[in-house]
């Protein structure tokens, strides 16, 4: 299974033919196949992207969020903006010394 992180790796620059061609050798699948699956798996990274920067800007609540993206995905987005808010306001504080 893919995971997230495998999906947003940067990967040499290859044309969707060389991907197509090296996927279906070493899959066995058919071309439309790899490409309806790639569509898929594409629209759900999209989706949970667009999920959490929702999310993060709070135009959607939290309560929803966690049944979108649960509950420990929401913890992780929270602790990442809470670090961020307080990495700045330490350096504000630092700065106006």
């Amino acid at each position: 299974m893919l995971t997230n992180e495998m999906l947003t790796q940067k990967s040499p620059s290859l044309s969707i033919f060389q991907t197509l061609t090296f996927l279906k050798q070493h899959t066995g699948q058919e071309e439309t196949q790899l490409v309806g699956q790639a569509l898929l798996l594409g629209l759900q990274l999209l989706y949970r992207q667009t999920v959490e920067q929702a999310f993060i800007e709070e135009t959607l609540p939290r309560n929803k969020a966690v049944n979108l993206l649960g509950a420990e995905r929401v913890a992780e987005l929270e602790y990442a903006k809470q670090a961020l808010w307080q990495d700045i306001h330490q350096a504000l504080e630092s700065h106006n010394d």
